[in-house]
């Protein structure tokens, strides 16, 4: 995006008056791994940035008023994808979408790839060839490949529909799954956009409760969506196959 404002290296009184955070407790989530390491331009000096201003809020507001543990926390922040957030506005729309999602499944401990692949019946080389094809993102914790507790569902749920019939040798392979994700990837495209479209102008915490009320109303209002829209083609290919 063109006219973005320039980093600006941030010292440890500039992150706790921006967050309200003591520098004890900032201190303590770097120890944790709930924050990066700042960068280091010569001994005794530290430089933040506003990832370190974004997670550090994020993580105020889900212990206070999520009651969230750290360890849940943190896996939840490892999760999320922060390389966009560069300006206020960037800051604001992250942490909207970031709670937002809140609503969704019960973040977990990342699982070993081996471990996810004895359980589903799949070979680690099926799984690394899903990561490939970025239907799920393979992680590296200790020089160890980890699956998320997202990306470890989407995994369960294939293993099963396998066992409800839908089997490679009739096309339902990686690609098959693959189309999928990458339908996915577009409708959220357009969900964050039409959402900032909406609530654009609204602030940050009201469109932040907003998103959090009302996606699990728009998941079902999509799965229903989807459910008809299905519906109607196979009646559609059913019919043209008859005549």
């Amino acid at each position: 995006m063109s006219g973005r404002a320039p980093a600006v290296a941030l010292k440890m009184k500039d992150l706790e008056a921006r967050t309200g955070v003591s520098r004890e407790a900032i201190h303590f989530y770097l120890r944790e791994g709930l924050l990066p390491e700042p960068t280091r331009p010569k001994p005794n000096v530290a430089h933040y940035s506003e990832e370190h201003v974004v997670r550090i809020k994020v993580i105020k507001r889900l212990q206070e008023e999520r009651f969230l543990p750290l360890v849940v926390i943190k896996t939840m922040l490892n999760d999320a994808d922060f390389g966009s957030v560069s300006t206020a506005d960037d800051l604001a729309a992250f942490e909207l979408v970031f709670l937002s999602l809140l609503s969704g499944d019960a973040p977990a401990a990342d699982r070993n790839l081996s471990d996810v692949a004895a359980q589903s019946g799949f070979s680690e080389a099926e799984l690394t060839e899903l990561g490939e094809l970025g239907v799920i993102e393979i992680k590296n914790a200790q020089n160890k490949p980890t699956l998320d507790y997202r990306d470890t569902a989407i995994i369960e749920q294939w293993a099963r529909l396998r066992t409800l019939g839908y089997a490679e040798e009739s096309g339902c392979d990686a690609g098959f799954l693959k189309r999928y994700a990458d339908t996915m990837k577009q409708l959220a495209d357009a969900e964050v956009d039409m959402f900032l479209e909406a609530f654009g102008n609204t602030s940050t915490d009201e469109a932040a409760e907003l998103a959090t009320r009302g996606i699990e109303v728009a998941n079902d209002i999509l799965t229903r969506l989807h459910t008809r829209a299905l519906a109607q083609r196979l009646s559609e290919r059913v019919g043209s196959r008859r005549s």
